[in-house]
């Protein structure tokens, strides 16, 4: 691994919630259903081919694979811009003005996560957001500080910004290929094993009720359509817009875990994983409908979505067989 610590200023990683509401469940199941129904018929078309096509699905079953795609990345040569010194500091929606050449949606963005930097450090008064870099391609960089923090790289992720990663060390280099952000622009990386299963992500187990989830310190989105599957929020992640952690039945209880870009498993295997990867890292699994499917013994399972470039595109940790994945 490379000797790089870019957080020595920074002593502890805390994160908490925004307070955002992702669609109701019923239009995240309907994207999701649409863009298995597509790998599917993928899957089929290419049966007599060498290679099989399939459109893959980061987190939250409704992402769309491949580079990030809004009207915050752009096509001609991208502008970066590395403001001196420490970067730009920012407490609060006044201070992003002085993110010179940047986009008011990056903006807006640096203002809601310099709002939760501010929930989160209320009990102890340090907080803010530092941008040190930024590209006009749709990337930054810099920290996020709240009575500790990380360092942060940001990307626009279907059309939106999201926190692509945070780390207290290097930079993963699979997650950083997979958002689309140049390794010239992030500095060094490496390749590590991950907690993403088998048994838990993050605390939350598959089976937990709704009070475990919440004991855990996730959260449980309501469901204003009264669906059987109820989306999920992992602890110490915050929500993004129209996006699931998972998925919650009211017979199967947690039946989903979804991971998000960085998260890995012991395997090393992650969003951006090359197959080859992880065929190699789960002999054991066979290929279905698109699906890299390891059974894990006790009615569980991982599956690996693979995208159109052999990459990982969606990552689960599932039940076998229930009605919020299938």
């Amino acid at each position: 691994m490379p000797e790089h610590d870019p957080i020595d200023q920074l002593e502890s990683f805390t994160m908490g919630h925004l307070t955002t509401s992702p669609l109701p469940p019923s239009e995240i199941r309907r994207l999701g259903d649409r863009r298995r129904v597509r790998r599917r018929n993928a899957a089929v078309a290419g049966a007599g081919l060498a290679v099989l096509v399939a459109v893959g699905v980061p987190f939250a079953l409704t992402s769309g694979g491949g580079g990030p795609k809004s009207e915050d990345r752009i096509t001609e040569v991208p502008t970066e811009i590395t403001y001196p010194g420490d970067g730009v500091f920012v407490v609060d929606e006044a201070d992003t003005a002085k993110l010179t050449g940047t986009t008011p949606a990056f903006k807006a963005f640096v203002a809601g996560q310099a709002a939760q930097a501010a929930r989160e450090g209320s009990t102890c008064g340090e907080h803010g957001i530092t941008v040190r870099k930024y590209s006009s391609a749709g990337y930054a960089s810099g920290l996020y500080n709240a009575c500790g923090g990380y360092v942060a790289l940001w990307a626009v992720r279907d059309g939106q910004w999201i926190l692509g990663m945070g780390s207290q060390d290097a930079w993963d280099c699979e997650t950083i290929d997979y958002l689309g952000v140049p390794r010239s622009f992030a500095g060094d990386c490496a390749d590590e094993a991950g907690g993403f299963g088998p048994d838990e992500v993050d605390g939350i187990k598959l089976g937990m009720t709704k009070a475990d989830v919440r004991e855990a310190g996730g959260t449980v989105v309501p469901s204003p359509g009264g669906e059987a599957c109820v989306s999920l929020v992992l602890p110490y992640q915050t929500p993004v817009e129209n996006r699931s952690d998972g998925w919650f039945g009211l017979t199967v209880r947690v039946a989903a875990i979804s991971a998000r870009p960085g998260m890995k498993t012991p395997e090393r295997i992650g969003l951006g994983s090359p197959r080859a990867k992880v065929e190699a890292a789960y002999p054991q699994g066979s290929l279905r409908n698109g699906y890299w499917i390891v059974p894990l013994g006790d009615g569980t399972e991982y599956q690996f979505g693979i995208e159109q470039d052999d990459t990982v595109g969606e990552m689960l940790l599932t039940t076998t067989n229930n009605a919020c994945t299938e």
